[in-house]
């Protein structure tokens, strides 16, 4: 499921797309540095939540587990909980996110990236995703705030921390997302109604069941293959991690599975 999501745009689109919303001091928000963000290192992100008023505020990528006592195993089992599959939300109501159903939040993204198994390649190819005619867009996520302890100093403190909601791909994300464990799997896009729907106070389990079936339709999903977006190795010609890469013109084209032919000049 995702794990690295694009956010490079200012906060200003924020301010237009949620008239009114309060933004915390210091937000996380440095444009150069989350061309690229992924949830290993449980970043801190800029998220749009309604907690009596509408507010971007930082939270951190990875619901805490308050569950499990042991520190270390506490950050370890983070890791299964930076996303959530939105079909366990209401209809499972023994699942740690059925208690969360009335956290709502939204995450600001300008893309999200997915990895593809390409026949020839050793490794797969990251694809910068996006949504057709929108400058930046929302993913439902769930939060939660728990108490935390500073082992150092003794200290409680709160701490805010989300998980992405994902749901089955649709045909254009299950070409995209074709591997691994989670494969077939992509965010829950919305529409921007649906978005603004989200963190409102009064949506009810029958409001967010019907959300949940919404799947967005491939010809809405704009993508493009990316440079590797992991590890220390440089993009060619310095460009930033979310501009597009042809790979050599080596990579099929959607709903084809061979390369395309590159047809020799005979003259």
């Amino acid at each position: 499921m995702c794990r690295d999501i694009s956010f490079h745009s200012e906060i200003q689109i924020v301010t237009k797309d949620f008239q009114g919303i309060k933004l915390s001091p210091d937000l996380a928000h440095y444009p150069n540095d989350m061309i690229h963000v992924t949830c290993e290192s449980f970043p801190t992100h800029p998220i749009v939540v309604n907690r009596q008023m509408l507010a971007l505020a930082n939270m951190s990528w990875g619901v805490v587990p308050i569950f499990v006592d042991d520190p270390k195993q506490r950050q370890i089992q983070r890791r299964n909980y930076v996303n959530a599959r939105s079909e366990r939300v209401i209809e499972d109501k023994r699942s740690y996110w059925y208690k969360l159903r009335k956290n709502r939040c939204l995450i600001p993204a300008t893309g999200i990236y997915e990895h593809r198994k390409v026949q020839g390649f050793k490794n797969k190819i990251p694809y910068h995703v996006s949504l057709v005619g929108r400058e930046q867009f929302y993913v439902p996520a769930l939060y939660q705030v728990s108490q935390e302890v500073d082992h150092s100093t003794g200290e409680i403190y709160s701490f805010a921390s989300f998980a992405m909601l994902t749901r089955g791909a649709n045909e254009k994300m299950s070409w995209i997302h074709n591997d691994g464990d989670n494969k077939h799997r992509m965010p829950l896009f919305l529409t921007k109604e649906m978005e603004q729907a989200w963190v409102l106070d009064d949506l009810s389990d029958d409001d967010i069941d019907e959300i949940f079936h919404y799947s967005i339709p491939s010809d809405q999903i704009k993508h493009y293959p990316v440079f590797s977006i992991r590890g220390g190795k440089a993009q060619p010609e310095g460009k930033e991690r979310d501009a597009f890469y042809d790979w050599g013109g080596k990579l099929p084209v959607y709903d084809q599975d061979e390369p395309p032919q590159v047809q020799s000049n005979l003259f």
